[in-house]
């Protein structure tokens, strides 16, 4: 586990890096929710995640001697349980769907993040970052080829596809509230809020639904939580000091890597639909550095 309070005092250009390894952990993270047996229930896997996440930002917080209950006390409530909502929302599609597909679904919600920052942060929506978005959702969408999901053998049931929109739409309103409350809050603060609400929500669930985890289970349950807390962990740090939209799309990198733990995992078939919606959801993100900008288009700032 990195050195935490350090991150906060890194150079803001590292920010593009924080959310790119944002990106690789939570797909790490998919991987182990995917392993898991189908016997646990969803909301036991929340739950423990939740436990492993919250025990380690109060250790951090009590560290940095920090006030763990915030100023915005609605909003941070309101983030925690949004994410507690999209959490269980993606672990449903996870299991249900194959890994490559769930997480392309989740991966819609760039769109609406642009909507929602416009309307809830009043951020403006430059045209570079309106075509990053284009391009990174059009391969999402080649990659997705609903057209073609029979020809790959792919169930989708429409109940899974809609439950994997619900994490989608919260995952982006979770952003947003991220977003707003790093003006002000303590970031461990925000990433404590997160856990807390989960644990107490689920705990009364959990307990009358209890399922023994096996060994193997543990393993996979361990690294759900060790690999969330770090995706937590550099996307908070991530969004702290960048355009909403503009970390969105550079987010889109957890499609790749979704794709390909599904491959290399589950024997999920590579297409040319695929490669091509990779090459597009690159491009966007290439197009969303502000570096790209200031070389090609005259030293043109975000809004």
């Amino acid at each position: 586990m990195p050195e935490l309070p350090s991150l906060l005092n890194v150079n803001s250009k590292y920010n593009r890096l924080f959310l790119l390894l944002a990106s690789l952990f939570f797909s790490l993270m998919t991987v182990c929710v995917k392993k898991i047996d189908n016997r646990i229930p969803i909301f036991e896997i929340v739950f423990f995640r939740s436990i492993f996440s919250l025990i380690i930002t109060y250790i951090i917080i009590k560290k940095r001697n920090v006030y763990p209950w915030g100023k915005n006390k609605f909003l941070l409530i309101l983030r925690g349980a949004l994410g507690t909502l999209a959490l269980i929302c993606i672990f449903y599609a996870i299991r249900n769907m194959p890994l490559s597909i769930a997480t392309v679904i989740q991966y819609t919600y760039p769109i609406f993040i642009s909507i929602f920052s416009v309307i809830f942060i009043n951020e403006k929506l430059n045209k570079y970052i309106i075509f990053a978005l284009f391009i990174g959702w059009l391969g999402i969408l080649i990659i997705l080829n609903p057209y073609g999901l029979n020809s790959l053998d792919i169930n989708l049931k429409n109940i899974s596809i809609l439950i994997s929109f619900i994490g989608a739409i919260s995952t982006s309103l979770a952003y947003i509230a991220v977003k707003k409350l790093s003006y002000k809050e303590d970031i461990f603060v925000i990433i404590k809020y997160f856990p807390l609400i989960s644990t107490i929500f689920l705990f009364p669930i959990v307990i009358f639904n209890w399922v023994p985890p096996q060994a193997s289970d543990l393993i996979w349950i361990l690294g759900i939580g060790f690999f969330t807390q770090l995706g937590q962990i550099f996307l908070t740090v991530g969004l702290k000091n960048l355009p909403t939209t503009q970390a969105a799309t550079i987010n889109y990198f957890q499609v790749l890597f979704g794709s390909l733990w599904g491959i290399y995992f589950f024997n999920e078939k590579i297409t040319i639909n695929f490669i091509i919606g990779s090459i597009l959801v690159l491009l966007g993100t290439i197009i969303s550095s502000r570096k790209f900008h200031k070389k090609i288009y005259n030293n043109t700032k975000f809004n």
